[in-house]
């Protein structure tokens, strides 16, 4: 029985289905059945291979899907309980970069090279209504001390390509703040920048959070990083999500795919010892086989997991999702 959802629930995306529209076969389907919800005020990590769905995920939440030639089959995306699974670009309008903000995966693609990082900003806080050249250069102001961008009026003169990675990232969250939105999507925020860098971004979008009251989304690889800002984690494989719950109850997962997750962390590894790696490859996307689509790669796999539809998210605690048949063997794996 699927779990009734909280009603602090902000986000909610139930049974969402991907994919890319073909002329003459079915569609080729990218995420299939993800399910979770975001509440308000929290940050929530989105974890998984490449290519288990998760930017799509992202994309379907800001409404930009279409751009990559994929779309919403079906399912529902309800934001403050209004249905955006199917919605036009009218409604779009009112919501992408107002009500949820997007942080992408490169700074540098992300920022307009022949612009100013005044002028950039300016864009953004004019679609929060905000009007005249001096507010809105104030407001710009504002919004890079909040991100503790260092010689603020001199970087509103500045382009992308005279500021430093971790600066250009902090210029995206900038943008992403600049209408006050109810969620921020963070897709991989940290892509390409060194550790330390990393780490400062994370704690700057996780007092950002803080201060501002957004709820987060945040997609990463780094359970690390997770396990240190997010209050709960949703786990994808294969174009669905696996598993669920708070960061403290993830410590002991009930699905051997966040398992093997868990053992491949590199931070956990002896130092000198042999890494573990997750065995086997993820599935071609689209290319699923009935049953469980980590089947083959599981350790704890018994006939019943290859056949039918892939398990459904049950409760195995308060809170605690898992689509695993047998969760009580997984504590063997961990």
């Amino acid at each position: 029985m699927q779990p009734i959802r909280p009603v602090e629930s902000l986000l909610v995306v139930e049974n969402l289905r991907i994919g890319i529209p073909r002329r003459w076969r079915g569609p080729l389907l990218l995420v299939d059945k993800a399910d979770f919800d975001l509440r308000r005020g929290e940050m929530l990590g989105l974890v998984g291979e490449s290519g288990s769905g998760k930017t799509m995920v992202c994309r379907s939440i800001i409404g930009t899907l279409a751009r990559r030639g994929a779309a919403v089959l079906s399912g529902s995306i309800r934001l403050a309980g209004v249905e955006l699974a199917h919605a036009g670009e009218a409604l779009w309008r009112t919501i992408r970069g107002r009500r949820v903000g997007y942080i992408t995966q490169s700074a540098l693609a992300g920022l307009n090279p022949v612009m100013s990082i005044g002028m950039q900003l300016g864009e953004a806080i004019r679609q929060s209504g905000a009007s005249g050249h001096a507010a809105v250069r104030e407001r710009a102001l504002e919004l890079l001390e909040k991100v503790q961008i260092r010689r603020p009026r001199v970087v509103l003169d500045q382009h992308p390509h005279q500021l430093s990675g971790g600066m250009r990232q902090r210029v995206m969250i900038a943008c992403a703040l600049a209408t006050r939105p109810d969620i921020i999507v963070a897709d991989e925020p940290t892509t390409g920048l060194d550790v330390t860098v990393q780490a400062e971004i994370m704690r700057l979008l996780r007092r950002v959070q803080l201060e501002t009251g957004a709820a987060v989304l945040l997609v990463s690889h780094d359970l690390a990083l997770i396990d240190a800002v997010c209050d709960r984690l949703v786990v994808m494989h294969a174009g669905t999500c696996v598993e669920s719950g708070a960061v403290d109850q993830m410590a002991r997962p009930q699905h051997p795919y966040t398992a093997a997750l868990n053992r491949s962390r590199i931070e956990l590894a002896p130092a000198g010892s042999e890494l573990v790696t997750i065995r086997g490859r993820p599935p071609a996307v689209g290319g699923w086989s009935p049953g469980c689509r980590f089947a083959e790669r599981c350790e704890i796999v018994a006939d019943d997991c290859r056949s039918g539809p892939h398990p459904p998210l049950r409760a195995v605690a308060d809170g605690h999702l898992t689509a695993c048949l047998r969760p009580h063997l997984v504590e063997g794996l961990r």
